[in-house]
């Protein structure tokens, strides 16, 4: 009874120093919960105060050009709610901008868990609903488990051990980034892990360390780079074909390879910067890739390489990642593994704390790499057998490139095994006899410095004296092959396979002969030819920047003057006749897309039906556009605004929204743009206008034919100050009315 009443008092005190630290722990949370929502808010309102200029022009971009100025998007958020976030309704770069203000309300984070997006707001509504059932059962579940420790306990079955309730885990709002957007950066998508998260939002000071670490990556790999493909099945370095795949991609592949027997045995390769640095001086290793099934890259600076190409690699493949996976997929699948290089004893050693993971797994044999692997020695043939006898689907083979790939493929033939796979020094790792780098370095991309920290003697020359060699050789692979690519006489088809077919030396060797043949030949300066295309591109941009905020601020102003008259004209109007006092027509727009443009009506309602009788009548040459001086549908009211371009006016509102510009060529009626030649449909590709060249060069005197070679001329000459010159003209020629009718 004695010890009874002991072990519940130290139950009870156990329970109250838990409930404490939960407490403490629970509060500490909400500190730095609220610590990182202050630097949220204040980055929110920094950007805000930035961007605002752009946040105008967007909203103004979006609400003249489509019918709202905002979109939403739903993605999943706290609490089981939907989110909505605000985007401008165009398409451009600053179009998400407006998910600022999501931000500086607390809705999302700077650094969160990954957006989800919804359909539908109900959708998501749906799916939380879902996710709130699997939690609630989860957490029953937690919770009769805790209760059956906890009878246990009381009735002395657990005198020992004690049952450690789980952690709480607090949620984290969605963000505008994410670890996992680090992740994919540099080829870690399949490192799944929330605890990074919940590590990044344990306090400020971690959080900010975060998103760090996601600038430098994100600088590193977008902003150095250009855009890269990432549709490339294969990716060439040094002569090397790397394949492009994903982990999961991977696996598949040698889940398919097992269940097929393939005869000879599959050798798969990882290559990381030494691999290829090697490969460059050691040609039997060079012949041995090149005839390899599979190879894949490993390490930031491959990465780093196939960016300098424009090709983006999927995932950082490599045996450290793929060995817990592939003894999980082997498991799974009843496939069996044999475990050939290390030191003494660290096969099997890796072998024991693998099983303990996953107790399914068959491990068909270890082997240390100290023999002799000689092809023709009984030390290499007596390893071979022991590995056939064991009827292994996998072997992999760690002793380091690049006598591991050598002896894989000089034994193949002789070897049973589904596929080889060489995978450097893994074993180390998974005896716990050398320590692998965090995740958040891995995430970097600097795995590497951790190795030279820890192996200070051994790795200096691979890193210290190698990253840099391999990345100048990449700069003068990509050199060469931009020269060899850029040579005139160079076949479409030697353009193609050049990344595949020539070493470094002959990568030289082209170059010499091609810099001799052409010495005395032009030479076509790229660069200057891009720098000259980039300046047009941007003068082009500008100019239709500047020309389209004119419009706006100069059509604005005087509608907001011209008010009180427009109203005058408009009673005018109809105290002469019946009928609405605007009118509306459809008109040829920029591209030939049809807009609805605006005039005061100068004709009678009937005009229309009129216009088949007098067609006969017509004094415009070429028949496309109909134009006589005594117009009988024309009212006297009509008559006078026409003269004086008055009816014009209303189509400053169409300058406003953006179906029109203050000079440009006149918008055409849809049924004239259906006669009209190919010739005639130049005038089409620029946006139309109230005035252009031939309206004060005569206006309607001047023939069809010369108004088109007119439009087509301000096409070629169009800039900010010949609009100009062209609205100064303008007022004249209204004024004394030349060529109006």
């Amino acid at each position: 009874m004695e010890n009874t009443n002991l072990n519940t008092d130290s139950n009870i005190v156990s329970d109250i120093v838990s409930n404490t630290e939960s407490t403490a722990q629970a509060a500490y949370h909400d500190q730095s919960r609220f610590s990182i929502r202050c630097f949220d808010f204040l980055i929110a309102l920094l950007m805000l105060i930035i961007s605002s200029p752009f946040m105008l022009y967007g909203y103004l971009k979006s609400a003249f050009s489509l019918n709202s100025a905002f979109e939403t998007v739903y993605i999943h958020g706290l609490d089981h709610k939907s989110i909505g976030l605000k985007q401008f309704s165009y398409t451009g770069w600053l179009k998400k901008l407006p998910v600022l203000f999501n931000l500086l309300s607390g809705e999302i984070s700077v650094l969160g868990s990954e957006q989800k997006f919804a359909l539908l707001k109900e959708d998501a509504h749906a799916d939380t609903n879902l996710e709130q059932l699997a939690t609630d059962r989860l957490t029953t579940d937690k919770s009769s488990a805790d209760k059956q420790a906890t009878t246990s306990s009381s009735n002395g079955l657990a005198n020992k051990e004690t049952v450690k309730a789980p952690k709480k885990i607090y949620p984290i709002k969605p963000g505008l980034t994410s670890i996992e957007q680090m992740n994919a950066a540099t080829g870690l998508r399949f490192e799944v892990d929330p605890r990074s998260l919940g590590k990044a939002h344990s306090s400020l000071a971690r959080y900010l360390l975060a998103l760090v670490r996601l600038v430098i990556v994100l600088a590193v790999t977008r902003i150095a780079f250009n855009k890269p493909s990432r549709n490339n099945p294969e990716i060439c370095v040094f002569g090397i074909k790397l394949d492009n795949w994903t982990m999961a991609q991977l696996l598949n592949q040698v889940l398919q390879q097992c269940q097929r027997k393939p005869q000879p045995m599959q050798h798969y390769a990882f290559v990381n910067a030494d691999c290829l640095n090697i490969s460059t001086q050691d040609e039997s290793y060079r012949q041995c890739l090149q005839q390899t099934q599979h190879i894949f890259a490993d390490g930031i600076g491959v990465r780093l390489a196939c960016l300098s190409k424009a090709k983006a690699l999927q995932d950082n493949l490599n045996g450290t990642d793929m060995f817990p996976r592939l003894c999980q997929l082997a498991a799974t699948n009843n496939l069996s593994i044999f475990l050939l290089g290390g030191r003494p004893g660290v096969a099997k050693a890796a072998a024991n704390n693998m099983q303990q993971r996953y107790p399914k797994l068959n491990i068909a044999g270890c082997h240390s790499g100290y023999f002799n692997s000689e092809a023709s020695s009984e030390d290499n043939q007596g390893v071979i057998d022991t590995i056939n006898e064991s009827n292994a689907d996998i072997l992999l083979v760690a002793m380091g490139a690049p006598k591991q790939e050598l002896w894989l493929a000089a034994n193949k033939q002789r070897l049973t095994c589904s596929i080889g796979i060489g995978v450097g020094g893994l074993f180390d790792f998974y005896a716990n006899r050398i320590k692998r780098a965090p995740l958040w370095l891995r995430q970097m991309g600097f795995e590497w410095s951790y190795r030279l920290l820890q192996e200070p003697k051994r790795m200096w020359k691979r890193y210290i004296i190698g990253n840099p060699s391999f990345l100048f050789r990449v700069w003068r692979e990509n050199r060469q092959l931009k020269k060899q690519h850029n040579h005139p006489h160079t076949p479409w088809t030697t353009r193609a396979t050049a990344d595949a077919n020539l070493t470094k030396m002959q990568l030289q060797t082209e170059l010499n002969k091609a810099t001799s043949k052409n010495r005395e030949v032009p030479q076509f300066d790229a660069k200057q030819a891009n720098l000259r295309r980039a300046m047009f591109n941007l003068n082009r941009h500008l100019g239709r920047g500047a020309k389209r905020l004119f419009d706006i601020l100069v059509s604005s102003s005087l509608l907001v003057l011209l008010l009180p008259f427009l109203v005058c004209i408009a009673l005018l109007i109809r105290c002469e006749s019946k009928g609405a006092v605007l009118f509306s027509q459809p008109r040829a727009g920029l591209n030939n897309k049809p807009f609805t443009m605006w005039k005061f009506r100068s004709m009678y309602q009937d005009a229309e039906q009129r216009l088949a009788t007098l067609n006969h009548s017509n004094e415009m040459d070429g028949g496309i556009i109909f134009k006589i001086k005594n117009d009988p549908r024309i009212t006297i009211v009509g008559r006078v605004i026409r003269k004086a371009s008055i009816d014009e006016l209303p189509q400053l509102w169409n300058v406003l929204k953006g179906d029109m510009s203050l000079v440009g060529p006149r918008p055409a009626l849809v049924s004239e743009v259906k006669q009209y030649k190919l010739h005639h449909r130049n005038r089409l590709t620029i946006k139309p206008g109230i005035t252009c060249i031939w309206q004060v060069s005569g206006r309607s005197t001047i023939p069809f034919e010369q108004q088109v070679e007119l439009d087509i001329d301000y096409i070629y000459q169009q800039s900010f100050s010949a609009d100009l010159l062209l609205l100064l003209k303008t007022i004249p020629a209204v004024i004394f009315a030349r060529g109006a009718y």
